[in-house]
């Protein structure tokens, strides 16, 4: 049913931007396009409801203090609350910061958006009052004390720690509001102001970069967020205030934006996976759409951005989930979460891929500038659907469907690449839905702030892991603070996959989780597997003849209480959607528990004690020097 969006929606095309590599137009061009298509009234009362609603509330004011966060619309990071006196105001005011000018970034934007559709004097008149407010105390947008996230933590002598995802956010809100704008909108006092502050924002920039200051920088990181968002604002910047007045600059911002897009895989894979991929592949995206408009196509062109739509769309999973992996929240419903970047992706690039998600896994162009934009596009077909099955090397990941309807099964497996970031202790982990209903999960990711994140969500305790030996943590760990007992899961592991099969019937993989541990010779992980079956069978060697308890969670998609019977060497469990046959080479010892959970349908980020979902813990009886056990799980 979702398919029939193409035809009733997506339909309404101006013929120019049908082609799969459109020509790259100016925010005002494509709106201009919009407002004179009729077919497109319902799409922009919608945006005209949306900046009637901004209207109606108060302008964001920067906070100055830490009483202030919190007010005026802006928001208090809840990791300030553990943080010692001296700088909690910092970080608070820091990521202040951050949110104020990511929201703007979204509501100026549609202010503009309608001021074009509409003449309405009272979009105009907002834009210019949150203009004003930015122009006259928000330099510069981003104020140190954003590295000061965890107690202990403490600014460099010079008290900077350098730009931030502020600059990115806060200068593509202007820029985007100059675009759209008619010309001459605002007035030339007001404009200059702007210039002022874009002209420090370029030159806080360049100085971050020449003085190595913020610790991207220093390590030559381009695959972080923390580099891009900066550099998208040297560039916008540089481009709102003329390119040959800024050469140098410009072509920083430019190379910098290239390593980022170099340092990615040529697949379209993200080395943040899927969440903060939608927060910095947008940022990417901005930045080279407006190089494009401008002539210049560097970044438009590169093979990462042409392929990124399908290594999105492979996170898909049926059941309205998907890949949860790296710290990407919940699963359940998170694809809706992708339409403004897909809609970004569809009027950037044209990307097919992006389209036919558009109309068919999701609920259509996001309620944004880009979506109308996006609603405007030609119909893709069928045709255009990604394949249902892929293994991305540098995302170390196999992912599987039976069919792109949300009815049918799917399929990941996770390894580990060394350039992972902002990723679990997952190597190894299995997720598994037989028709739309899951069977085995992970815990998922909350809130940072949350007191279980290092210690249940993060660590291997939250994820269908080996562990050795039985060490638990009870306490909470501080936010960002590595939790590692022995025999858990190191961080940062690599752990190759290698696919035996992988075909529309099911697949065979093996990870070899061996390099991920502590003491252990061999860790080898099989998985074979269709639409209704799956063995897992680990043969699990310690070096040395030392003996540990050999352990295995399966967090399973329930929260209701599990049948376990069994001795010895072989157990059989009934689960609400599947029945699982145990057995290993050394006696076990099976049982279940509840644990956190923000991966199931209903659950939130929060520390909830609702959240929760039931976990077997299947372990050998006593320690042992090796083990192998098989895991059938049977959904028929």
């Amino acid at each position: 049913m979702r398919c029939l969006f193409s035809v009733c929606m997506l339909s309404m095309a101006f013929c120019s931007f049908g082609q799969d590599v459109p020509e790259v137009r100016s925010w005002a061009v494509l709106l201009d396009h919009v407002k004179q298509d009729p077919s497109l009234n319902a799409q922009r009362e919608k945006i005209l409801e949306q900046a009637r609603e901004i209207v109606g509330l108060p302008v964001i004011r920067r906070a100055k203090t830490l009483a202030e966060v919190g007010q005026n619309r802006t928001w208090l990071d809840g990791r300030a609350n553990a943080l010692e006196d001296e700088i909690r105001e910092y970080f608070a005011l820091a990521m202040s910061d951050f949110a104020a000018c990511n929201t703007l970034s979204n509501e100026l934007p549609l202010l503009s958006a309608a001021y074009r559709f509409s003449g309405e004097a009272r979009f105009l008149e907002r834009v210019e009052a949150q203009l004003e407010e930015m122009s006259s105390s928000w330099s510069p947008l981003q104020r140190p004390g954003w590295t000061l996230y965890a107690p202990g933590n403490h600014l460099p002598a010079d008290g900077k720690d350098g730009n931030w995802l502020a600059t990115g956010c806060g200068v593509r809100a202007i820029a985007d509001t100059l675009e759209m704008l008619p010309e001459d909108a605002l007035a030339t006092p007001l404009q200059e102001r702007l210039k002022v502050l874009l002209e420090r924002e370029v030159a806080g920039v360049r100085d971050d970069w020449q003085a190595q200051r913020p610790w991207f920088v220093r390590t030559n990181n381009p695959v972080t967020n923390q580099w891009v968002l900066p550099t998208e604002g040297l560039v916008r910047a540089c481009l709102v205030l003329g390119v040959e007045q800024h050469r140098d600059a410009y072509e920083l911002g430019v190379k910098n934006l290239l390593a980022a897009l170099d340092a990615h895989g040529d697949k379209g894979e993200f080395e943040e996976g899927f969440g903060y991929a939608s927060f910095t592949v947008a940022s990417l995206l901005n930045a080279a759409r407006a190089m494009a408009a401008a002539g210049d196509r560097r970044a438009m062109d590169h093979p990462f951005l042409k392929n990124f739509p399908t290594w999105l769309v492979h996170h898909f999973q049926p059941g309205t989930m998907v890949i949860n992996c790296f710290d990407a929240g919940g699963a359940y419903g998170a694809a809706e979460r992708t339409r403004p970047l897909l809609s970004l992706l569809a009027v950037c690039i044209g990307s097919p891929v992006a389209r036919w998600a558009l109309a068919c896994q999701v609920s259509g162009p996001s309620d944004d500038v880009a979506g109308i934009a996006a609603s405007a596009l030609q119909p893709v077909g069928l045709e255009a659907a990604p394949p249902l099955f892929a293994c991305y090397e540098r995302a170390t990941r196999v992912n599987w469907r039976s069919g792109w309807e949300d009815t049918a099964s799917g399929v990941w497996v996770r390894g580990g690449h060394e350039l992972d970031q902002h990723d679990h202790q997952d190597r190894g982990h299995v997720n598994f839905i037989v028709r739309g209903r899951p069977v085995l999960i992970e815990a998922g990711t909350p809130a940072y702030h949350h007191p279980r994140m290092m210690t249940d969500y993060t660590p291997g305790v939250g994820h269908n892991v080996l562990q050795l030996g039985t060490a638990v943590i009870d306490k909470t760990a501080k936010a960002g603070e590595l939790v590692c007992p022995p025999g858990w899961q190191k961080a940062g592991g690599i752990a190759p996959i290698r696919v035996d099969k992988l075909d529309a019937s099911g697949g065979t993989v093996i990870v070899d989780g061996t390099a991920c541990y502590e003491n252990l010779e061999k860790w080898a992980r099989t998985v074979c597997w269709d639409a209704s079956t799956m063995s897992i069978t680990d043969e699990v060697v310690l070096e040395n003849g030392k003996t540990d308890i050999v352990l295995f969670r399966w967090h399973l998609g329930t929260e209701e209480k599990i049948s376990i019977s069994g001795e010895g060497k072989r157990y059989s469990v009934i689960a609400p959607e599947a029945v699982l046959d145990i057995e290993g080479d050394a006696p076990l010892d099976v049982t279940q528990t509840f644990m956190p959970d923000n991966t199931l349908e209903g659950h939130s980020a929060e520390d909830d004690p609702g959240n929760i979902h039931t976990c077997l813990i299947v372990q050998s009886a006593a320690p042992v020097g090796r083990m192998t056990l098989t895991s059938r799980f049977c959904s028929e």
